[in-house]
């Protein structure tokens, strides 16, 4: 078997008092596109800050593609799509992602950005501060950063928020493509049917530890909405 895209071993994680994780433990092979489910609160904002460095865990250990999650090459495997944008308003559509063609060194950086911005249909608006783009424009912006220098493994966290049923459906088809592709995917969100019909297998969050991890095709659907809907709500971790 290969050495696997992602591999949790026994993260916790506490704030204080507060528990938000309790002893996470999988790992996602190249390729593999998987869902976190769990109820606000469960904690899979924590575990996804966690996985992309922003987090440190106080117990347990995380490792990309075999190796440390800070070192500098797996940086540049890794794109984050999260309620944090990392983009500048006072900068063009295309100002801001010629700044982060220039930190990721992307190869023909140029016809790079015009395909992204082609992706997310936003070329018309290439020109204009970010700071006037609607909430979904901005998501839409976000996914085209995240995308620019085709990174290996995809964290997403809750990515359909802030967008219309349009936009929802183009991040849905190009979420598909990078998975023919061969891009590693993780994500977290409360659509089931989303999850479902996109990934290869789900993990359920409840009372901060993985409950349930199983093949989306093994599964009857009714199954994975009871296992969601079962799951409690944790109170003061999002």
């Amino acid at each position: 078997m290969s050495v696997p895209a992602l591999e949790v071993s026994g993260v916790s994680k506490d704030f204080g008092r507060i528990i938000a994780l309790r002893d996470v433990t999988f790992s996602v092979q190249p390729g593999e596109f998987v869902s976190i489910l769990g109820r606000n609160g469960a904690g899979k904002t924590t575990l996804l800050n966690i996985i992309s460095g922003v987090s440190r865990p106080s117990e347990g250990t995380v490792q990309l593609f075999g190796t440390n999650p800070s070192d500098r090459e797996n940086k540049a495997k890794l794109a984050v799509i999260s309620h944090e944008m990392f983009l500048y308003g006072n900068l063009t559509a295309l100002e801001n992602l010629e700044y982060y063609s220039r930190i990721y060194s992307v190869p023909d950086a140029q016809e790079r950005i015009e395909t992204v911005l082609k992706d997310v249909e936003l070329t018309h608006r290439r020109f204009d501060l970010v700071a006037t783009y609607s909430r979904g424009m901005t998501q839409r912006l976000t996914i085209a950063r995240a995308l620019l220098h085709e990174p290996s493994l995809l964290l997403l966290d809750e990515p359909f928020t802030g967008l219309d049923q349009h936009a929802i459906g183009m991040l849905i088809t190009l979420l598909k493509r990078q998975k023919e592709m061969g891009r590693t995917i993780l994500l977290t969100t409360h659509d089931l049917h989303t999850a479902t019909a996109l990934s290869d297998r789900y993990l359920v969050i409840s009372k901060h530890k993985i409950v349930k991890d199983g093949l989306i095709v093994d599964t009857n659907p009714d199954k994975i909405r009871q296992a969601f809907f079962s799951s409690e709500v944790e109170e003061g971790v999002s």
